[in-house]
């Protein structure tokens, strides 16, 4: 179940008992707050916290930084019709960003990303060879194949950077997970350089005001980054 599943059945039900009722300002609520879930310009005003303290402009190595490092996104697992590990659009564009930041600084490249649920090959392995399609010479080409989640991301991603005497980074995700993702790695004693792959931006007014499955689906992640970043603080990860 997704975040935003609970929350659509619910406003749903609150638009269908003001209809039945006749409550008319109930109705009206429920119809509201289902066009605010999947409204691309409600998302886009949702996801101003967590994006709008980077730069929207082309990752410029700074002076120091010592190693690249992209944690994964999601990797769907093999099956019948297509027997091998497939990246979801997160991985590919992050891998992809990381890549383009080597072909500029030409810095070894460490990907994070353990085996998931499936206990298939760790997504690490998948983002090798998109890094390699890249390229990435293998030998510039670091990963870490334990991890279940940003947390563990960070703590065995930390690891392989100290023992190549590593402290200071560039972090690929998208903007919307970095405040997460960055925060994790800090905890870990790792020096941030935010390299975010992707941000939310305004498109045209036609396409941000009609409701579509866009503006549902970023709702869901930045809801997911949102509760996130709150239990990750609980637990002191970050």
């Amino acid at each position: 179940m997704t975040y935003s599943q609970p929350l659509v059945l619910v406003f749903s039900l609150i638009a269908l008992v003001g209809a039945l009722r006749k409550r008319r300002w109930l109705a009206v609520a429920g119809v509201a707050g289902l066009f605010v879930i999947i409204s691309p310009a409600a998302e886009w005003l949702f996801s101003r916290p967590l994006e709008a303290g980077y730069d929207v402009r082309p990752f410029k190595a700074p002076v120091g930084i010592q190693a690249i490092v992209v944690f994964s996104g999601g990797v769907r697992p093999p099956v019948f019709e297509r027997p091998y590990s497939e990246p979801d659009e997160d991985t590919v564009e992050r891998c992809e960003y990381a890549a383009w930041i080597y072909r500029n600084c030409s810095l070894p490249v460490l990907a994070c990303g353990g085996s998931g649920p499936h206990k298939h090959p760790p997504y690490s392995a998948v983002m090798r060879d998109l890094l390699r399609r890249g390229g990435v010479p293998d030998e510039m080409i670091w990963t870490e194949e334990k991890s279940q989640n940003t947390h563990e991301n960070a703590l065995y991603g930390a690891e392989i950077l100290r023992r190549h005497g590593i402290g200071r980074v560039a972090l690929v995700v998208d903007a919307r997970s970095m405040p997460r993702a960055s925060g994790c790695l800090r905890k870990q004693g790792i020096e941030i350089t935010p390299a975010p792959s992707r941000f939310r931006t305004w498109e045209p007014v036609g396409d941000e005001i009609l409701p579509d499955w866009k503006g549902l689906k970023g709702n869901e992640d930045t809801l997911h980054e949102i509760l996130g970043l709150l239990y990750y603080r609980l637990r002191g990860w970050i």
